[in-house]
């Protein structure tokens, strides 16, 4: 049985993590632990639970900022924000819902989602969790207190280390304290849907949204197969994929926008437009990604392929081609979800297809026994591998902190 270290004051976790580096005895990390299944086992009996350093320090909604423990439950977060009309601005989805048929809603903690560095459909306009890092507190691997950042968000010389924690999944540093940049809710939003059953043709008409001056703060492209499963009206009787456009802002300017999209996409197929609660539902269910949540034993294999924009439709062609599986779009070609059927990886050819446009594909869901001879994720140019490895040394020289993580030492050159 693993010992738990279960910590509740930033003076506890460094003495664990001193404990752990006294002893050589490597630490998995976890919050609530929903996001165990993303990545690699970390092998070792010791475990540093970090959901009892929990609890909002600061609110101030007129300052457009909140200040938390790591272990905050994110729906703790979310339900002080909702009262004050906030939100997080890149619309974090219910991630764990990707790995786990019982994962609830706004499962996880706030440092989970920070150390993932996760984002919802927002991103293509706001960026991911780490652009809205305004700060943070941690203990290091070699059980030092280190910080960076603050309440406000200014200009950064040397290392900005927000942007290297966000990402890092725990493997640098355990963070106790995170600072976030919220925003207030628009006041109305609308969605412009249109019929396209070709991912192609779906990517041209996103890119020609993007490039309007309508400022679409989301698109993406949801699969004929797919399309029932929205509880929105005109679903099921539209027979086919959707392109899927949002605007938010003010009545009068989303109204504009909204008639302007569906005169833009007229060529594309058929337009119609989504008052603001059906939109609302609408890209709760992309950010969830809902086609493919669950189990991997249940809901299968699930990969995250990140291309660039303008060619995600051809990316799509060729990923359903090599590997028969399932696709989604979001950020407006940027990122497809794949998913695959089977124990069968497929890693090989779906990293190359990756690899031919610039791009990256990590694998989000497997069975622990795939995991443990498939990198989750892509592996690292030696340059690059060499820049990481000079860092983690620095903040962590005995590898104590999740090691294995994001490549056990058997996968290092896997993937590449």
């Amino acid at each position: 049985m693993a010992d738990i270290l279960s910590p509740s004051t930033p003076e506890q976790l460094r003495e664990a993590v001193g404990w752990a580096l006294g002893a050589k005895t490597p630490l998995e990390v976890i919050g609530s632990g929903t996001k165990r299944a993303f990545g690699h086992v970390v092998k070792t009996n010791a475990v540093l639970d970090c959901s009892k350093l929990s609890g909002i320090l600061f609110y101030e909604p007129e300052e457009l900022v909140i200040s938390a423990r790591a272990g905050t439950p994110l729906a703790d977060i979310k339900a002080a924000l909702a009262e004050k009309n906030q939100q997080f601005h890149f619309e974090p989805g219910n991630f764990p819902g990707l790995l786990s048929e019982n994962a609830v809603s706004d499962a996880g903690t706030i440092g989970g989602l920070v150390a993932c560095n996760l984002a919802g459909p927002r991103r293509i306009k706001v960026g991911a969790a780490r652009d809205h890092l305004l700060g943070f507190e941690a203990v290091s691997g070699r059980a030092e207190d280190f910080k960076s950042g603050g309440r406000v968000m200014k200009n950064v010389t040397g290392f900005d280390l927000s942007k290297l924690m966000s990402g890092s999944f725990g493997t640098l540093g355990v963070m106790h304290t995170v600072t976030l940049k919220v925003m207030p809710c628009d006041e109305t939003s609308a969605t412009v849907i249109a019929t396209c059953n070709d991912p192609q043709s779906a990517c041209k008409a996103m890119t020609l949204a993007m490039r309007s001056e309508n400022e679409v703060s989301a698109a993406a492209w949801i699969a004929p197969r797919d399309v029932n499963a929205l509880d929105i009206p005109m679903a099921s009787e539209l027979g086919s994929g959707l392109v899927v456009l949002r605007v938010e802002g003010p009545k009068p300017s989303v109204a504009w926008r909204a008639e302007a999209l569906c005169k833009a996409l007229g060529p594309f197929g058929e337009t119609h437009e989504l008052s603001h609660a059906y939109s609302q539902r609408l890209w709760q269910f992309v950010a969830n990604v809902k086609p493919f949540a669950g189990s991997a034993e249940k809901a299968g294999l699930l990969w995250r392929v990140s291309v660039p924009p303008a060619i995600g439709g051809d990316v799509c062609v060729s990923l359903v081609d090599a590997t028969g599986g399932r696709v989604m779009m979001d950020w407006a070609g940027g990122l497809i979800w794949l998913q695959v059927s089977g124990t069968d990886a497929m890693d090989g050819v779906i990293r190359q297809i990756a690899r031919n446009t610039g791009g990256q594909a990590d694998l989000v869901r497997a069975p622990e026994i795939v995991r443990e001879t498939v990198s989750a994720f892509q592996a690292e140019s030696p340059a690059l591998a060499k820049i990481n490895a000079k860092i983690r040394s620095n903040f962590d020289p005995e590898g104590i902190l999740n090691p294995g993580r994001l490549m056990p030492s058997n996968l290092i050159g896997e993937g590449a």
